[in-house]
């Protein structure tokens, strides 16, 4: 049996769409965290990291709206 090795490329949009993929699931898991937290520091700093992956899946959406526009 002869193995034949394939290269394998991801481009720009397949990798963009990766990334907005597992930030889309990591926000879905802050937001599941959020009703079990307890404690006040937990709390907010489950709040800002949920700001702060808002904010990078708004930067995906918009880079793979202008790689789409190209």
């Amino acid at each position: 049996m002869k193995i034949e090795k394939r290269e394998i490329t991801l481009n720009e949009r397949d990798t963009l769409k990766d990334m907005l993929f597992f930030e889309k699931g990591l926000l879905r898991e802050y937001a599941s965290s959020m009703e079990k937290a307890e404690r006040k520091e937990t709390r907010t700093l489950l709040e800002t990291r949920m700001s702060e992956t808002a904010e990078e899946i708004f930067l995906l959406r918009d880079l793979l709206s202008t790689l789409l526009k190209i």
